[in-house]
């Protein structure tokens, strides 16, 4: 998901003594010495803060604070998001450490969770890339495939979502005014047409919004992959229409192809046959969002300029099928 902004439903930035309360929480030696505002997404509210031991060593971690969408999908987000982040620590993937969640409400007036920060840069720009694409694609893909890999059961995380749930719902009720700009009709008649998609892979744990601007990256390696509230349950395809998307909206169609042919190559025994399904799907998530990012006027139509590309090579291949 691409873009920050305010929204209503995001919490307010926690007080000193709140924050000291935090710290203290995870590890009463602690002493808060510095906190920040960070990006979070449309609702979420994140805050570094930076702490010191009593040996002078100092630390830093990261508070997520949930907004309203979040706890409308799942109120114990905050819970669930540690275990997971438990899990896929211990696997070794790069993700943040978990360190604490709380939804008692006692410290902030709702769900929260504490990570650690990991040093990190996004890119969500080809300008800012100083190295080669096929690098910056070719780790993306290596990161999903290990995540789809991961020795971790489903039933380690029963409160994960089916994607195909989440879909269904997203499908059932067109809005009164679709988004034209972003070609919706098109979208849900096709989706109409071919859905439900064939099950042929096994479900696996799904990021659930894989983009670039949810990886970091330090001197041109992926060091840590954030944001995890998104998680579900399903077929890996749908993790991968969404980075494919993203990449088209922001890198053009041919790294959203070098993504998807590495991923293949990485994936020998993934049966693709439900591709188009996901593509589709994972585009109708954007429309009639995007006015709510907080983008300037010409980035709102770069974006939507590349979403339409990418949607127009799905109904294209369909039409062709």
């Amino acid at each position: 998901m691409i873009g920050i902004m305010t929204a209503p439903g995001r919490p307010a930035q926690p007080d000193q003594a709140a924050l000291r309360k935090i710290v203290a929480a995870i590890d009463p030696e602690l002493r808060l010495t510095d906190n920040g505002r960070q990006p979070g997404g449309v609702s979420a509210q994140v805050t570094l803060i930076e702490t010191q031991a009593p040996d002078g060593e100092s630390s830093r971690l990261m508070l997520r604070q949930y907004g309203a969408a979040n706890l409308r999908a799942d109120p114990h987000v905050a819970v669930h998001e540690f275990r997971l982040l438990s899990l896929l620590h211990e696997a070794g993937l790069p993700v943040p450490k978990p360190y604490r969640a709380d939804e008692s409400c006692a410290v902030l007036p709702g769900p929260w969770l504490v990570v650690e920060f990991i040093d990190g840069m996004t890119i969500i720009e080809p300008d800012q890339l100083s190295f080669p694409l096929p690098a910056f694609t070719g780790q993306l893909a290596a990161f999903q495939a290990q995540l789809h890999r991961a020795p971790i059961a489903l039933v380690d995380v029963p409160y994960l979502i089916d994607i195909n749930t989440r879909a269904k719902r997203m499908m059932e009720t067109w809005p009164a005014a679709p988004d034209q700009a972003l070609n919706e009709p098109a979208i849900r008649t096709a989706l109409e047409r071919i859905w439900p998609p064939p099950q042929a892979n096994e479900p696996v744990i799904l990021h659930g919004d894989f983009w670039p601007g949810n990886a970091l990256w330090r001197d041109g390696t992926l060091v840590g992959v954030i944001d995890w509230e998104d998680a579900a349950a399903g077929d890996p395809l749908a993790d991968v229409a969404n980075t494919r998307m993203e990449l088209t909206m922001t890198f053009g169609a041919s790294a959203a192809l070098e993504f998807t042919e590495t991923y293949r190559e990485l994936m020998p025994g993934l049966d693709i046959t439900a591709l188009s399904h996901w593509d589709l799907y994972v585009a109708l998530r954007h429309t009639g969002r995007m006015a709510e990012w907080g983008l300037s006027p010409s980035d709102l139509s770069r974006l939507q300029a590349g979403h339409r590309e990418f949607t127009a090579l799905i109904l294209a291949d369909l039409n062709r099928s």
